[in-house]
Order: C-alpha cells, then structure tokens, then sequence
C-alpha cells in the first residue's frame, strides 16, 4: 500500500462504516486514478472528503429534494424548539425537588410550574417518535397554559407584564410557539421512519439539568448563552448540514421576538432602551447571518 492509498482511506473514515462498505473501494480507485504524483492528497480534496463524510453521517445525502429537507429542517426546528423551551422552565420542577429534599414541605402558590414542563414533555416526546397531531396538541396547550399563567403579572395578554419583559433575553412564551408553528408545517409532511426516537428526550433531560437556572447549577443566563453558541456552530457547519443553520435561525427567533417586544412596550411605557439595544442587534446580526448561511447551503445541497 502507497503513502498516497493509506492518506486516502484514512480521510475515507469520515463516512459511516455502511457507506464505506459499498463505496470505499470505487471512491479509492477514482482517487487514486485522478490523483497527481504526490504523497498526499491536496488541502481542498481532503476537505471535500471529510465534508462528503460528515453530510453522509447527517443523513442530508439522503434528502433528495427541497421539500424533503425543508421538512427534515422543520423537524429538527421543532425538537430544538422544545429542548429549549423545556430548560426556560424546568428551573421551577428541579428547584422545587431540591426545596422539598433539603428544607421539607414547600408550597409554591401554584401549579403552572408543573404543569408547563409536563406540556413540553408530552410534546417533546409524540414529536421524536413522529406523532406530531400530539406533539401539536400538546404544544399549543402548553401555549394557552403559558398564556394563563403570564395573566398574574400587570399586563393581560399574551405576552409578559412590562416589567417582567425587563428580563425577556430569556423568554419562556415564544420557544413553544414557533415549535407550535413548525408542527402544524409538518401534519401534512409524508410520515417517515423514525430512528432512534429516545435521542431527543435524553438531549431534554440532559439540557434541563444543565442549562435550567436551578440551585444544581445556579446560572441566570445559560439558556441564551447556549442559543448563541448554537449559532456559531450553526453557522460553521453549514457546508455539512444544512439544517443546522435553519435551526438556528428558529431558535434565536425566540429571543429576538422577546426583545423586539420588549423594546415595543418599553418605548411606550418611557423607560429608557440602552441596557436592551445592544442586545437586541446583536441577536438581530446572527439571525441574518444565519438565515442567509442557510439559504445558500440550502440551495446547494438540494442541487447535489
């Protein structure tokens, strides 16, 4: 074996052990057919190889057309929707438990604060098994339910009080309804099998823990620190999958809707802008760099 062959078929480790199975043998011979008189691939085809491998590993080779991808997007924009909503309120269950563990009997005035992450549970899980009729249900509900339970402040409506909207960098009402909108996208979508439909709750139970603001962990801000590294890798990755960008852009519609109402009812009420401005532009910069990541790798992949 040539110094050339084994560079080539350790590149060809990026795609998945199926895939090499059937094609390594037909990608290595074209390779090495095409090949210069070098040691070693050049840095642009060993990209291409490693990016080829990492899209076959998506699963984004196997989305042939628009539509499939555009509904793939909307699934994956759903399930990141609800992880994200369910640790904005998970805080309320774990703290809750930690009370009752470490200082007994503890009545919170309430039950929204069960009852909202219960909703999100339900609908997190019928939509990683692909129940989406439920998944919507249960998504809408936990809208009403969010709706309710944002009356006890001094605006009714559906959004939060005016001064509750001081603190809308981490909003709790929007994830659920664009996961509610990206759901009833997706009830007329052909059903497809779905692979490993635990995925998705773990990755819930995992984020709730870590990133709710809770007494394990006592961060404020992790939910939108988490949002804007998401986009970062969102945007890096997009030349593999296109979906990652569009996810991204749904989620950070979250936080950029919280704000840009905020800001709405702020100007009305005389309070001054400048601990929200920069905030707000800032989110406003990734979502168009986002959204464009993902129209331009969108376009691609369904041309390839």
């Amino acid at each position: 074996m040539t110094e050339l062959e084994r560079r080539y078929r350790w590149l060809l480790r990026a795609y998945p052990r199926a895939y090499r199975q059937y094609r390594a043998d037909e990608m290595l011979e074209t390779l090495l057919a095409t090949a210069d008189d070098t040691r070693r691939p050049n840095l642009r085809e060993a990209a291409a190889l490693v990016v080829g491998g990492l899209r076959a590993r998506t699963g984004v080779d196997r989305l042939g057309s628009r539509s499939a991808l555009r509904h793939s997007a909307l699934r994956l924009s759903a399930l990141s929707l609800l992880v994200y909503g369910l640790t904005l309120w998970a805080g309320g269950p774990i703290s809750f438990v930690v009370t009752m563990l470490s200082e007994g009997p503890y009545n919170p005035g309430g039950s929204w604060f069960l009852v909202i992450p219960a909703l999100l549970t339900i609908a997190l899980f019928a939509a990683a098994r692909g129940s989406y009729r439920l998944a919507f249900a249960a998504t809408m509900l936990t809208v009403v339910a969010q709706h309710r339970s944002a009356n006890v402040g001094n605006y009714s409506g559906w959004f939060l009080s005016v001064y509750d909207l001081q603190y809308a960098m981490v909003p709790q009402p929007w994830p659920a309804l664009l996961a509610s909108l990206a759901l009833l996208l997706l009830l007329r979508a052909p059903r497809t099998p779905v692979t490993r439909p635990w995925t998705w709750p773990a990755l819930g139970a995992l984020a709730a823990v870590a990133l709710a603001p809770s007494p394990i962990n006592g961060w404020s801000d992790a939910p939108l620190m988490s949002l804007c590294a998401f986009a970062a890798l969102a945007v890096i990755t997009a030349p593999v999958d296109a979906r990652m960008p569009i996810v991204a852009s749904a989620l950070l519609l979250a936080p950029a809707l919280a704000q840009a109402t905020y800001l709405a009812c702020s100007t009305q009420a005389g309070w001054p802008l400048e601990t929200s401005m920069t905030a707000a532009l800032i989110l406003t910069a990734v979502l168009v760099i986002t959204l464009a990541a993902s129209t331009v790798a969108g376009r691609r992949q369904a041309r390839t």
